[in-house]
């Protein structure tokens, strides 16, 4: 396979450094979301740059460039580097889940807190002695941070909960991209 770029180079001419920049800058490109498009997946960006390793017949038969390759098959990506990106691609992700896996185990240690406030004011509206009820009031009491009070802590628990399934949610996806990604071929 020969590739070739700009001004009828071919590969053995095109600086092996200048071809990962070719692939990185299509992927990035591809992959970025944008005011203009919307956003491709990585495993759907990874298929398009395989495609663009592919021979193409799309060189026009008088063409000055055509006659130089004699009638060759043409892809614009050196394959070799495309699966060389895999290895990259994977390895962040697989750093994404790393950082996310840790803030989802901090929210789940916040809920955690959370259960136990609500457990201990439910525990004082039970309790029928006044002892009791002040006991599990300061005890929950205790447990808030910050600018968190038992007024507003219903809400924000909320969102921790919110935040806690929408990061699982995202961990799950990044898992399915690599299942997706292991599985191409270039």
């Amino acid at each position: 396979m020969v590739l070739v770029i700009h001004n009828g180079l071919t590969k053995k001419d095109i600086p092996y450094e200048a071809q990962i920049i070719r692939v990185a800058d299509e992927y990035d490109a591809i992959v970025s979301k944008r005011q203009y498009k919307s956003h491709i997946g990585i495993s759907d960006t990874l298929k398009i740059l395989i495609e663009n390793t592919k021979p193409t017949n799309s060189i026009n038969q008088s063409s000055a460039l055509h006659k130089v390759v004699d009638n060759t098959n043409l892809g614009k990506n050196n394959p070799i580097i495309v699966k060389k990106l895999f290895k990259v691609v994977i390895d962040d992700i697989e750093y994404e889940i790393y950082c996310t896996e840790k803030y989802v185990n901090e929210l789940k240690e916040e809920l955690k807190r959370f259960e136990q406030i609500k457990d201990y004011l439910e525990k004082m509206k039970k309790a029928k002695k006044e002892k009791d009820k002040n006991y599990y009031y300061e005890g929950a009491k205790m447990l808030l941070k910050n600018k968190e009070t038992l007024e507003n802590y219903t809400s924000i628990y909320e969102e921790y909960k919110t935040a806690y399934q929408t990061r699982k949610a995202i961990i799950d996806n990044l898992y399915h991209e690599i299942k997706i990604i292991k599985k191409l071929k270039v």
